[in-house]
């Protein structure tokens, strides 16, 4: 359940994976009411989990790639089955309300317009604030428009999504006291690494770093070079849940 007075903030790695790993896809769970990412394991790992769909108030899509949304039909009439009856907010970037209906179609054919509950599409902006959490954007620099989101209620997570960072992302990643951040490596031009998560991390002065989106094929010795740079560093595993 969600913690008290707004104290901290509960952050369940329901995946840590890569797309096309043997990990279930990167997707975090705040305060077991804030779904960020929806990859097709989301569902899965929230049965695991035992979180209550009916009371995730918020979903944020950081990017239309395959294993940060196509997790997003089965929530909604998993949910409907559960027995939901309170509006849903789907965060992210435009074009989102079309693609959630043509997967609803492709999926299951169904529509929105069939569910029991309101779903809201909010586009992503620069600051908003949604069931009392202040949210902040940043765009990073990935194949397709792709954004890094804070969380702030007293504390303040980042998660950084996919893309290579980027100046506006340090801005956003300031003073975090937990950044999440892709760290694929590889050499991929439009991802980040170990290594450059760690510098984000420094530059941004925040006080623990978590590493997910690792490629299934990259070296140990990266992720110790990245601790040279910034020694505050988590590997997180599926389920696994740190409060800040």
């Amino acid at each position: 359940m969600a913690l008290e007075g707004g104290l901290a903030l509960e952050v369940a790695f329901l995946g840590v994976g890569e797309a096309f790993g043997s990990r279930a896809n990167t997707t975090l769970l705040v305060n077991r009411e804030l779904l960020l990412d929806c990859g097709p394991h989301a569902l899965l790992q929230l049965r695991k989990l035992g979180a209550e769909l009916v009371k995730i108030k918020l979903v944020f899509i950081s990017h239309l790639h395959g294993d940060h949304f196509l997790g997003i039909p089965a929530l909604l009439l998993a949910a409907r089955e559960d027995g939901r009856e309170e509006p849903l907010t789907l965060l992210g970037p435009k074009g989102l309300r079309e693609v959630t209906q043509e997967l609803l179609n492709l999926s299951y054919r169904k529509s929105l317009e069939e569910l029991p509950y309101d779903v809201r599409f909010v586009e992503v902006g620069r600051k908003v604030s949604l069931h009392g959490y202040e949210l902040e954007f940043a765009p990073t620099q990935h194949s397709v428009p792709a954004f890094a989101v804070s969380v702030r209620r007293r504390k303040k997570l980042t998660y950084a999504g996919d893309g290579a960072p980027t100046e506006e992302l340090v801005e956003l990643a300031s003073g975090s006291d937990l950044l999440v951040a892709e760290a694929y490596g590889g050499g991929a031009a439009t991802h980040s690494s170990p290594v450059l998560a760690a510098q984000l991390a420094k530059k941004a002065r925040v006080k623990l770093l978590a590493l997910v989106h690792i490629w299934r094929r990259l070296r140990n010795e990266e992720v110790e070079k990245a601790r040279e740079v910034f020694g505050s560093i988590i590997l997180p595993e599926d389920l696994e849940t740190v409060r800040i």
